[in-house]
């Protein structure tokens, strides 16, 4: 009876005790719910803040390495087409360099031959005109600066040895004559006219007495296929009005086409007449074989 009680007493006084415990219990276990799911929605932010910063360095790093391999790629691209056009240009212009150059070799032959060739008109594409464009310039200095280096003028000197004489000379004169050419003229048929002019001094001789009548006089000479020519000069002979003649052949295909020098040689009779060769009215004259050493410039 008496361990009864005691175990009514135990059950008494822990029971509130066990009760107050558990209502306790209930109290604190939403405010750690609580606490728990803050700080995994806190570490689930965090977890998601680092996964969007990485998305978006991800992002950025591929932009930049696709924008480096793009600028890369256009550098490239930049230079080629750079090279291509380069080349392009330099092809065009070496083509027209070599038109020009056969061109005018072309004429040039027809030239020395007597030969007239008419020049068929080209059409050239709207392609072909803008790849030679570029080089139009170019060829224009260069066939400026191959007439600067070649005027067509010449100067020839043309030493005398005298064989016959007029009755004013005792002795044939003896000299040279000074020939400048120029480059201009026009053709008749196969012939080709140049206008030149010649200066000479002769010494002579009368019973004795020196007599050394000058030359000086303005006309041209004809050539058949650089070969065969004819030259006169009108004006002064002496102290009258007279003329200088001089006809042969030319070397002029042997010197510079053979053996490639800037000089001809033309070979032949010479022979001067004037209306007053001392002064006295006295026409007279003399000739021989004339033989003149030109040089172009």
């Amino acid at each position: 009876m008496k361990n009864k009680n005691y175990f009514t007493r135990y059950l008494i006084l822990v029971l509130p005790l066990l009760f107050i415990n558990l209502n306790a219990q209930d109290q604190v276990d939403p405010l750690e719910a609580a606490r728990l799911a803050k700080s995994a929605a806190e570490k689930a932010q965090a977890e998601a803040d680092a996964a969007t910063e990485a998305a978006i360095q991800a992002a950025a790093d591929k932009a930049g390495k696709d924008a480096r391999e793009n600028a890369v790629q256009a550098k490239k691209d930049a230079e080629a087409k750079k090279l291509a056009d380069a080349e392009a240009a330099e092809e065009a212009e070496l083509d027209a360099l070599a038109k020009v150059a056969s061109d005018e070799a072309r004429k040039k032959i027809s030239r020395e031959l007597g030969l007239e060739i008419e020049e068929e008109p080209e059409e050239a594409t709207a392609e072909e005109a803008e790849s030679t464009e570029a080089a139009a310039e170019e060829a224009d200095e260069v066939e400026e600066l191959a007439v600067k280096e070649e005027l067509g003028f010449s100067i020839g000197i043309a030493p005398s040895i005298g064989l016959v004489k007029g009755a004013t000379f005792t002795n044939v004169p003896m000299g040279a004559t000074l020939v400048i050419t120029t480059p201009y003229g026009f053709k008749l048929g196969p012939l080709d006219f140049t206008i030149s002019a010649a200066f000479g001094g002769y010494q002579g001789e009368y019973e004795g007495s020196a007599f050394n009548p000058s030359v000086m006089g303005v006309g041209g000479n004809l050539t058949l296929a650089n070969f065969v020519f004819a030259e006169g000069h009108a004006g002064i002979v002496g102290e009258g009005t007279g003329i200088r003649g001089f006809a042969g052949v030319s070397l002029e295909y042997l010197m510079k086409k053979g053996l490639g020098l800037p000089v001809n040689i033309l070979v032949g009779g010479e022979g001067f007449i004037s209306t007053d060769m001392a002064g006295a009215g006295n026409m007279s004259g003399w000739g021989g074989l004339g033989v003149r050493l030109d040089y172009d410039f």
